[in-house]
């Protein structure tokens, strides 16, 4: 079992989708995640980064956390702006993995081979998205589905140990390194001390994405 991400779902036998281990998913889902939180600057760019947060397999289980770049909550007002993001999100990415430092934030070294295919292969997907693609449902399917303290709605808090933008299942990278699966809505509450101290958001569940 393993993970894919698609261009629109359409998925043929020999089209440009990104398919992976688990074990790979993460890895670059973990380096997409550092290097966006630390680039986005405007809402939108928050979003796509927070949307790529709540593929937590921990939670969500082994293996279901694929999806297609036509999925993510484009807009028409902010879509050149956006793929220009992603696109030096994932060449900061890359930078970012030859970074001792990071290496020591993630607990692992990732192989160089491994990392630079599953990136590569984002970032060409990334690039064949076109304004046309733009599915104009999907950003405000994926707010309905945000509970009243999820983090997009509270200034897109940060986890204090890892430096990433929170999703609604919060930091991945904590979550990972908890080393539960499955995680369940009670490890979540225990957790949330090392996101947001004393300041955590009360009220809702924090265990529903807004996948």
């Amino acid at each position: 079992m393993g993970n894919m991400i698609s261009f629109n779902h359409r998925v043929t036998k020999d089209d440009d989708s990104l398919t992976m281990s688990n074990g790979l998913t993460d890895i670059l889902l973990d380096y997409l995640l550092l290097s966006g939180s630390q680039l986005a600057q405007t809402e939108s760019e928050k979003r796509m980064t927070v949307f790529l947060g709540e593929k937590v397999q921990s939670c969500c289980g082994i293996g279901t956390v694929g999806f297609a770049i036509t999925d993510m909550p484009w807009q028409p007002e902010t879509f050149a702006a956006d793929r220009s993001f992603l696109l030096h999100m994932t060449a900061h990415a890359s930078a970012l993995t030859l970074q001792p430092e990071i290496h020591a934030l993630l607990g692992y070294v990732p192989r160089k081979e491994h990392i630079n295919y599953a990136l590569d292969g984002f970032a060409a997907l990334i690039a064949r998205m076109t304004a046309a693609d733009i599915q104009p449902e999907k950003p405000a399917e994926w707010l309905t589905r945000a509970t009243p303290d999820h983090p997009i709605y509270h200034g897109y808090p940060k986890c204090r140990r890892h430096g990433i933008l929170l999703s609604s299942l919060g930091c991945k990278i904590c979550i990972d390194q908890s080393g539960k699966y499955p995680v369940m809505p009670e490890d979540i509450e225990h957790m949330k001390h090392l996101w947001y101290g004393d300041a955590a958001p009360q009220g809702a569940d924090t265990n529903e994405s807004t996948q």
